[in-house]
């Protein structure tokens, strides 16, 4: 068969990966393939800054700065889009599909606000829109979710699915988040702008593939409870460990009788659960339905290695001519926020040093009916605020109905610092 000619989109940690990948694994690659497949374009935004683009490297490695130039080649087969972001990369994946090109991507946030533009058009066109690499990076979960599970709808699915995240809440147990945040950087696993990982927003996304699979239709990510770890300190850890639990950022889809519950939000789960002693960058994925029970699906999350084992599948897939399964369309299904559903939670505020404070504390979760099962007060003093952590579990009760009390304290109470709270998924 004639050789399968790529155009990388992007040559950054994943980019680079890719062709380091493709360049050490060529006799592996034609066995799976059934053909070569060789990198005749290579698109960067500077084509003065040193590449680190292996020599054995199968193909042309035609350099420049202009995508469409690649994705209008009607020598190349397939476009590979590694650069990320919504607008440009949405031009790039519709006008590579419009032209017949095969469409291979790791870009979560394109797909998840855009894709069913793209997946129709793919349908359309009969072009594959490959996109394993955007949730879980080495997880296959995609793959085994579209094709490997048995029949029949997946109840719940709970899942660890920012390796970032998981990395910096493990650094957590010794360092402060800045300095957290500053280690994942330096090993590669966080971006200059961190923003999307830790805001939660990055998990969203990656939620809204999955559930499209699950569900048959995409779900509006504005329609998610979405929080995450920015607001995290230590001393949030190490209260869980006095109860038991570990924090995790996780993803959440529940189905039920009224509808779907779906969000992302920082939560403590018991130390005994199968998702606790998921490490560092790892992503691990939990899926529960009736055929089969439950499973776990784990490994490495983020990196520019991990990431790109998936995208080099997925572009033997297209090399192949595998479909990339677009499920049908679903009946449309409301979206619930699983904060609904009662649970304990953890609260964390930073209080005046002063008598009174906790009977005003108490008196603000009262007014909405929010019972405490037990305070801890630390006799830690900030010099700066003259003020003292105070950690607090809260009998079960609706996250929303906990964030109205919350509204409640005075202003004395909230001017230091906002409320620290966390739900307890048991």
């Amino acid at each position: 068969m004639e050789d399968f000619r790529i155009a990388l989109l992007g040559l950054g940690n994943v980019g680079t990966a890719v062709a380091e990948l493709l360049a050490s694994t060529q006799d592996a690659c034609l066995a799976r393939a059934g053909r070569r497949v060789v990198v005749d374009r290579i698109v960067v935004r500077d084509l003065t800054r040193p590449r680190a683009i292996p020599e054995n490297l199968p193909g042309k490695k035609q350099m420049g700065t202009d995508p469409l130039e690649a994705v209008h080649d009607p020598e190349i087969d397939a476009i590979v889009e590694l650069v990320g972001g919504e607008n440009h990369p949405r031009t790039w994946i519709r006008e590579s599909l419009e032209s017949g090109k095969e469409v291979i991507t790791a870009n979560k946030a394109v797909l998840a606000v855009h894709g069913e533009e793209l997946f129709n058009l793919a349908h359309e066109k009969q072009r594959g829109l490959y996109y394993e690499a955007s949730v879980a990076a080495a997880v296959p979960v995609l793959q085994v979710m579209q094709q490997g599970i048995p029949a029949g709808p997946v109840d719940r699915l709970f899942g660890i699915l920012n390796g970032t995240c998981n990395f910096i809440l493990d650094q957590l147990e010794m360092h402060s988040f800045e300095e957290a945040l500053k280690n994942a950087q330096e090993a590669g696993l966080a971006e200059a702008d961190p923003t999307l990982d830790i805001t939660g927003m990055d998990s969203a996304h990656k939620l809204i593939l999955l559930a499209r699979i699950l569900l048959g239709h995409t779900v509006p990510v504005d329609e998610l409870r979405v929080e995450g770890i920015e607001n995290i300190d230590p001393l949030d850890i190490s209260f869980g460990w006095s109860q038991d639990l570990k924090l995790k950022l996780v993803g959440i889809l529940e189905r039920n009788g009224r509808g779907t519950c779906m969000g992302v939000m920082p939560c403590f789960i018991p130390a005994q659960h199968r998702l606790a002693n998921v490490r560092n960058e790892d992503n691990a994925i939990l899926l529960e339905a009736d055929p089969f029970g439950s499973l776990v699906l784990q490994g490495k999350g983020a990196g520019g290695k991990p990431t790109a084992g998936s995208v080099v599948a997925d572009i033997l897939r297209a090399a192949r001519g595998d479909s990339s399964s677009t499920p049908p369309a679903g009946k449309e299904t409301v979206i619930l926020d699983p904060g609904m559903r009662p649970a304990r939670h953890y609260l964390r505020l930073e209080v005046p040093d002063r008598p009174g404070v906790l009977a005003r504390v108490a008196g603000a979760l009262a007014s909405e009916e929010v019972g405490i099962a037990a305070l801890e007060q630390s006799e830690n003093l900030s010099e700066v605020h003259d003020s003292v952590p105070v950690q607090i579990l809260t009998h079960p009760v609706q996250t929303p109905q906990l964030d109205r009390a919350l509204g409640q304290l005075d202003e004395d109470l909230r001017n230091i610092s906002s409320p620290v709270r966390i739900r307890i998924e048991e």
